[in-house]
């Protein structure tokens, strides 16, 4: 979990283990993100608009790119205080999945997670997600 707030690390890193994730791997921001994407397969991205190198938009651009490969396909939910029309817009647009608006519940997880990653009989659990978050812009 990245987030320059450690209070609000702890917070999502123990609320997606509640809900049964495996591994939260932490990225200090967008460029670290995608370093972790190109290494390994992760079932959902967590990240926040405005990072340090790579902003949450410069990530979703290099994401859905075809040639990302498999990882193209990988879930982003992305968390933000500013969750304006033209905001949450033009996040869908680069290819957002879902958006949570800061603050949230813990039971908004749930609903995000079953809305990115639908989980039919018989598939396996939630592994791996790498979370990005750092400031509480969009």
């Amino acid at each position: 979990m990245a987030d320059d707030n450690a209070y609000a690390r702890a917070i999502s890193s123990a609320s997606l283990t509640k809900l049964g994730v495996g591994e939260v791997v932490e990225a200090d921001g967008g460029a670290a993100a995608l370093l972790h994407l190109m290494s390994a397969p992760f079932d959902l991205v967590l990240m926040d608009w405005y990072m340090p190198d790579v902003s949450g938009a410069g990530v979703m651009t290099v994401l859905r790119d075809p040639r990302f490969g498999a990882a193209a396909a990988t879930p982003v939910i992305l968390m933000t205080a500013y969750a304006s029309r033209d905001n949450v817009l033009r996040a869908r647009q680069l290819g957002v999945n879902e958006v949570l608006v800061k603050p949230f519940p813990p039971t908004s997880w749930e609903r995000r997670l079953a809305a990115c990653w639908a989980r039919p009989a018989g598939r396996r659990a939630m592994t791996r997600c790498i979370c990005s978050t750092r400031s509480p812009d969009l």
